[in-house]
């Protein structure tokens, strides 16, 4: 089993561009893709070297919306 982090949950309520960061430190072997929830289309399929960091388009600071995980 692997132990490479696969989920982000203290970067909910964390500004995006802190958050990318810190996934691209811990995993750059990963692509981030920063989505707005419910506006942005959901990538299709599930990728194994994908990160989804969704945001909350009412929120206007840009703060982490949701738990990002690997897929």
């Amino acid at each position: 089993m692997s132990s490479e982090k696969t989920s982000w949950p203290e970067l909910v309520g964390v500004p995006a561009t802190p958050a990318v960061m810190t996934i691209n430190s811990q995993r750059p072997d990963l692509t981030t893709e920063v989505l707005q929830i419910g506006i942005s289309p959901s990538p299709p399929g599930v990728d194994s070297t994908r990160v989804c960091v969704y945001l909350d388009p009412r929120d206007k600071l840009g703060l982490v919306a949701a738990v990002p995980v690997v897929g």
